[in-house]
């Protein structure tokens, strides 16, 4: 903590020189991707909820009505209709039409997540539950763009979406150390019981992955703000003293 500005008048430049930056980035992004993707025209087979997020894409310097531009639709709407395009869309053919391209996600991912992360420390009340799901999701159906790509579209592996679902779960899992509890959120938010396996095992490999680095992120927090905690196992120096626990707690209460 000691390294934390402590100045209201620094934190207030700081947060306004940030957001002028992301502003700006999150502006330049779409531009650079300058091209345009036709809408799906064949719909007739699909949901209502995947008619809705169709009609959700950005238009950004395209014909509105026929074009869309992939990168602004992941960065101008909400990240809740973002995260549900990533999951829901469909893809057809070898060139992954009537979704997100795999240089799209790509041009998206790596900028977002370099925001993500500058802007969850600075003086303003944000967190990393959303981004972490959207950055989440879009490296996952990168993923699963390039094993279509490898598996020439035969079917082999899962649908994007399916892979999408995954790495939400994934990167946020490694962010918050979650399990057991983040497989419910992720079921209920699916209501497929079919992802129970495959959610557990990519929430239990973040999670070993990530312990092997650091601490889940809320509990170096917690470390940080020094707040006073009980840890579920008893401390190594405890158990060897054998301390009990009025040794160290006070009675001056």
């Amino acid at each position: 903590m000691k390294h934390i500005n402590h100045s209201p008048s620094r934190r207030y430049i700081e947060v306004v020189a940030i957001s002028i930056f992301v502003t700006i980035i999150s502006f330049v992004m779409p531009l650079v991707w300058n091209r345009c993707t036709e809408l799906p025209t064949d719909m007739q087979d699909w949901s209502n909820q995947e008619k809705n997020l169709v009609e959700a894409l950005v238009p950004f310097r395209c014909v509105a009505g026929k074009e869309y531009n992939e990168v602004a639709s992941l960065i101008f709407t909400d990240a809740d209709t973002a995260i549900k395009q990533l999951f829901h869309f469909r893809e057809a053919g070898q060139d992954d039409s009537s979704t997100f391209s795999s240089a799209a996600l790509f041009l998206f991912f790596v900028p977002y997540v370099f925001m993500a992360t500058i802007v969850y420390g600075i003086a303003i009340p944000s967190g990393l539950f959303v981004p972490s799901l959207l950055s989440g999701a879009a490296f996952g159906r990168l993923c699963g763009h390039l094993l279509h790509k490898l598996d020439h579209t035969s079917g082999t592996f899962a649908d994007s979406g399916t892979y999408a679902l995954m790495g939400a779960a994934a990167v946020l899992g490694g962010m918050a150390r979650m399990t057991i509890s983040l497989t419910v959120i992720l079921l209920e938010a699916t209501g497929d019981m079919q992802y129970v396996l495959p959610l557990m095992l990519t929430l239990m490999a973040a999670r070993f992955t990530g312990n092997v680095f650091n601490e889940g992120l809320y509990d170096i927090h917690i470390k940080l703000k020094n707040i006073p905690f009980l840890e579920p196992e008893v401390p190594t120096i405890a158990e060897r003293h054998e301390i009990v626990a009025g040794q160290v707690m006070s009675t001056d209460v």
